[in-house]
Order: C-alpha cells, then structure tokens, then sequence
C-alpha cells in the first residue's frame, strides 16, 4: 500500500513554514507560498483566509511543538529538582536546535499577532494544566514550595525565553551554555524545600 501524497492544505502548511523561516512572515507573500506548495490562489484561501492566519497556524504549532520538547523532558521525572532542571536545559537545548523555528513561535510584536491573545491562551491551556499539575503533585509531596503558579511559570519558561528574546535581538552576546548552567543552579536553590 503506498502512502497518500500530502493534501494542498498540508502542503500549503509545510511551504509556508520554509519560506517564513527563511524570509519572515512579512516578506513572503501568499503567491509566493502558493508557488512553492504547487496549488491555486483559490486552494489556498479554500485552507486559509489569510496569510495572517496561515501564519498564526504555524506559530501555533511551533509553540505546541516547543511546550511538548519541554513537558517531554520534565513530566516523566519524579524527583523535584531534575524535573526543573530539565525544563530549564530543554528550553535552552530547543533555543539552540532551532532558533529560527524559536524566533517565529515567539514573533509577538508582529501586526498579524495584534488581537490574538486569547487564542494563545487557549492553545497554551492544556500545556499550562500538565505543567501545573506536575508541580502541584511535587508541593502536594513537599517536594516543592507552594508558589504561585505564575511564579513557576516566570521561573521555568520565562526565563529561559527572556534570555533567549535578548540573544536573537542582538542586545547583547549571551553565552547560552552559562546563562542556562546559572539559571538551573538558580532555579534548584529558589526551590529547595
């Protein structure tokens, strides 16, 4: 039995993400993508209405693929202090991996992301609730402080993206191998019960 080929809306998707990552969202036009996926103006806005939300379904996507890179790491660990520390050196390892998949999942300042808050909200819930329930079942077992879970989230995931966004901006030169070697020692210690 032979696989089927890739659906237009499939490629489409795969077309675009390429383009993107080498011309950004704005430098690509619809046409463009429409030429490298093989299909018509029509297929596309058959899959698609917009670029914008073309783009917005990619971004989606590499954020889930980001969240899952990380919980891979950090839910199967039933100690405390290597859970954390292997959420913190996945978001690094990630960042070093695919950098410019990292730089389009985070392209929060861009037009097309303007008003879409709640559907990042929406599509990080269930990430948010596996994360948080494997720190409330650590608190629950004394192995980690009760904190808000915003905290958590600032501590494991927002720091590793804070360090990251500076390094992609050119702000300053950031020795990744040291500000994530910093950050776990960081984290391990503000979290030791």
């Amino acid at each position: 039995m032979t696989a089927q080929p890739p659906s237009a809306r499939d490629r489409i998707l795969a077309a675009a993400i390429e383009l993107f990552l080498a011309q950004g969202v704005e430098g690509v036009s619809v046409a463009e993508v429409c030429r490298a996926a093989g299909v018509s103006n029509g297929s596309f806005f058959h899959h698609f209405p917009s670029k914008d939300e073309l783009a917005l379904e990619i971004v989606l996507a590499l954020r889930r693929e980001y969240w899952d890179y990380l919980l891979a790491v950090m839910e199967p660990c039933s100690d405390a202090m290597e859970g954390v520390a292997n959420v913190v050196r996945a978001a690094f390892a990630y960042q070093r991996l695919h950098p410019d998949r990292y730089r389009l999942s985070r392209s929060d300042d861009a037009l097309w992301m303007r008003g879409q808050e709640q559907r990042f909200r929406d599509d990080n819930a269930p990430y948010r609730g596996r994360a948080g329930q494997w720190i409330a079942n650590h608190v629950a077992a004394g192995r980690l402080p009760l904190l808000l879970p915003e905290i958590y989230g600032a501590l494991l995931f927002g720091t590793p993206h804070w360090v990251a966004r500076n390094a992609h901006s050119g702000a300053e030169p950031t020795d990744f191998n040291a500000a994530e070697a910093q950050l776990v020692q960081t984290v391990q210690k503000a979290l030791k019960v």
